[in-house]
Formats: structure tokens, sequence, C-alpha cells
């Protein structure tokens, strides 16, 4: 404890230092920093390789057993569950891949009673935002005979299509707010429509069931939720604690530590801690997204030459195919900001990610791509017909304040800007520096 608090000791001073003039882009703002480094610096080193042993032993004894009894529907979906849950541990998009493969395989040899087995494997595809192969396998059954567990993987599916209008009415005639799973997607459905409010009031009613059920996994997934949301509401020591509490029941969970490191960096300004946070996690769970939450605090600290590299490195690793479309949305826009050939790119990905889900946030992305690529008109056509009032994402508004001033609607995109430096927590240190720039 001593060693780590040295540890902090010298990066406080180290970022307080000013090097040719500039300002130190690591220094506190203030003294009343919401996250202390004691609360969870034991998980950083959180130890899952018995539980990856334990998971390895398990894979390898039941595809032993599958080479003989290759139609043996329970160990096809114990070894698909097993490899999920190594994926969620380790990270290995093979593993998710392989996983989702198993899946297809029980599906196939399940005739009877095959909904469950349906629903799972359009919960894996949405992993691998595999959207319309979702849609698919869930239309594959009867909707009106659906389970009611299926039909909220039907509202999930019809949310990540865009297709508003089925998702309203699904969750209409699923209102029960005794029901844990109708409570979370009403929140999600609160979220989309811009009401916040309603969005925290439906998950901490969600967070009480949970609590009263015991069910470890309906906890994490509240805590860590209601967490983001607090966050959105400018409710940080809230959003912190909260993830606290997740990391209460899961030590390792990587999720809450990546939302504490961002509290660290745009709430308290410690941008050092934050990159301690994110280097211990990638470690252990190597997920690309970990390389642009680095490269974005390798900016704020002005450290161009690593953002370069890293955003680089993203841009070549999740290109591979075993990725598919997972990272297209961060894809586009990082290409976005490249030469030519790259804005070329990402103008090629959005139209395909619109191929694959319609959605105001996928369009937003689109304009972006075209605003970009110097056709601004059409940029702000398509913000006017499918973004506009569709989305309340600060990012999304950022793009249309960028494409209101590429067109010439000064007053338009100041009253947006107005906006948006009121999410500057939300949107971060180094996206409010360019938000001041529009």
């Amino acid at each position: 404890m001593k060693k780590i608090s040295l540890l902090l000791v010298l990066l406080i001073l180290a970022s307080c230092k000013n090097d040719s003039g500039k300002d130190a882009a690591t220094s506190i703002k203030d003294n009343n920093a919401i996250v202390n480094f004691s609360d969870f610096e034991d998980h950083l080193d959180h130890d899952i390789s018995q539980r990856i042993g334990e998971i390895n032993t398990e894979i390898d004894s039941l595809k032993k057993v599958l080479d003989d009894r290759p139609n043996n529907i329970l160990d096809l979906a114990k070894v698909a569950s097993l490899l999920d849950e190594r994926f969620d541990l380790k990270a290995n998009v093979e593993d998710l891949n392989e996983s989702v493969r198993f899946r297809e395989s029980v599906t196939k040899k399940t005739a009877i009673k095959p909904e469950g087995a349906q629903r799972m494997l359009a919960q894996s595809y949405i992993k691998q935002h595999r959207f319309k192969d979702a849609d698919s396998v869930m239309k594959s059954f009867t909707q009106e005979y659906a389970s009611r567990e299926s039909k909220y993987v039907l509202f999930d599916v019809a949310m990540e299509l865009g297709r508003y209008d089925e998702a309203e009415k699904l969750l209409d005639e699923l209102k029960n707010d005794s029901d844990y799973n109708y409570l979370i997607r009403s929140a999600k459905w609160n979220d989309y429509i811009g009401r916040l409010d309603n969005t925290i009031i439906a998950m901490e009613k969600a967070l009480k069931l949970a609590e009263s059920s015991g069910n470890t996994g309906w906890k994490l997934w509240s805590y860590s939720n209601i967490a983001d949301y607090y966050g959105h509401d400018g409710q940080v020591e809230k959003s912190y604690d909260h993830y606290l509490k997740t990391l209460e029941i899961d030590p390792g969970n990587t999720y809450a530590l990546k939302g504490i490191s961002w509290v660290a960096f745009s709430k308290d300004g410690q941008a050092e801690q934050a990159l301690q946070i994110i280097n211990k996690l990638q470690e252990r769970h190597p997920s690309p997204d970990y390389l642009l939450s680095k490269a974005e605090l390798m900016e704020f600290m002005g450290k161009e030459k690593d953002t370069d590299a890293l955003k680089s490195e993203f841009i070549t690793r999740v290109n591979r195919p075993e990725y598919g479309e997972m990272y297209n949305a961060y894809l586009i826009e990082e290409l976005a900001s490249g030469s030519d050939e790259e804005k070329s790119k990402s103008l090629e990905i959005a139209r395909k990610e619109i191929e694959n889900r319609a959605t105001p946030e996928t369009y937003d992305l689109l304009g972006l791509a075209l605003l970009e690529n110097g056709q601004n008109e059409e940029a702000l056509e398509n913000h006017k017909s499918y973004v506009i009032g569709k989305t309340f994402e600060p990012v999304a508004q950022m793009h249309t304040a960028m494409i209101y001033r590429a067109n010439g609607m000064d007053d338009e995109a100041e009253e947006l800007k107005k906006e948006l430096l009121e999410a500057e927590y939300e949107l971060g240190p180094v996206v409010i520096k360019e938000v001041k720039k529009i």
C-alpha cells in the first residue's frame, strides 16, 4: 500500500511539471478527486489463471466425449458456454467465434422445442454484431407463440436494427414493473428516446429486484449499467460507487474497472491513474478497444507519436477477418480522420454498416464519413433525414454541429455547441477540446 501511494505522489509531482511552456496535460482539476486508488488497486492484479485452467480442462474433457458422441446436445451447449466465458475473461475473439459455431450445431441438432437453442444462438450473434443473422434466427419460429424470454430477445434485435416501432410494441406487450428483464429494457428504451430520468428510475427498480433476488448475474449487470447511467446524468460519485459495488461481487470485472478509469480521467483529471488501470486491464484482457482508450489518454498528454501508433495498431487489428463487423463503428471514426484513402474507406464501411443495421447512430457515422470526404451537403441531408431528432447521443450531436458549420448554418452549430459543452464529463477532455473548435 505504501509503495503504491509513493508512486501516485511521484506521478502527481511529475504531472505538475510544464514542458516547453505547454500546460501540464495531466494536472489535477481539484482536491476533491472522486477516485481513490486504494478502493480497487487489489482488483487490478486479479488472478484469473485458476478459472481459465478449469475452463480449459472442462473444454478438453467435453470435446473428447463429443468425439464419440457428436450429437450430444447438452455437451455441445456446455462447450459453447465455456468458450463464451473464456472470451469474456481473455478477449480472444476466436473463443467467441468457436462458441457461436457450437451454438449453431446445437440449434441444428435440437429437433424438439428448439426455441431455447435458437434464442441462445441469436444472443451470440448479437455479441458478434451479426444482427441480421440474429433476426433471422428469432423470426424462424412464430413470434406470436414465442415465450416471454424470446420476446425480450426480439426486442433487443429490433433495437439493434433500428426497428423502433416493433421494439416499442413488444415492450408495451411485455410491460410488468415487477419483471427484472422488462425493467432493464424499459431503461434502454427510455435512454433511446432521451428520457434519462425515466431510464434511471427503471434501473433503480431493477436494481432493487436484483438485490432482493440474490441473483449474482442480475446484480452485476445492474450495478455496472446503472453506474453508466448515473455518469451520463452527472451523478459521478454515485457512478463510481456502483462500479465499486460491481467489483465487490466480481473483483476482476473489466467493465467496472474501465468505468473507473474514465472517472479518473474525465472527472478527476488523473490521466496517469487512468492509464495505469487501462494498462493492467490490457495485460489480462487484451480487447482492441483498450488501444483507443490509451490513444485518447496519450493525446491528452500531448504524446502524438504514441497516439498515432495506437490508433494504427487498432485499425490493423480489427481489420482482421475474425473480428467481422464487431468494431465497424470505431473503425469508421478512426478512418474518417485519416488520409484521403482512409477517409474513402470510412465511407465504404459506413455504407456497409447501414446495410447491417440502419439506426440513427450508424447514419450519424455515415454523415461523418460524408463530411470528412468533402460531401458537406450530402452529410446535411443525411442528418436531416436520419439523425437530427432521432438520437440524443452527444457524439452524434457533435457531428451534427460540425455538419451545420460546414454548411454555413452557424446559428444552429452554436446552439448545439453550447449544449455539448455541458456534456464535458460524458465526452471527456479530448473531445471537448474538439467541440470548442467547432
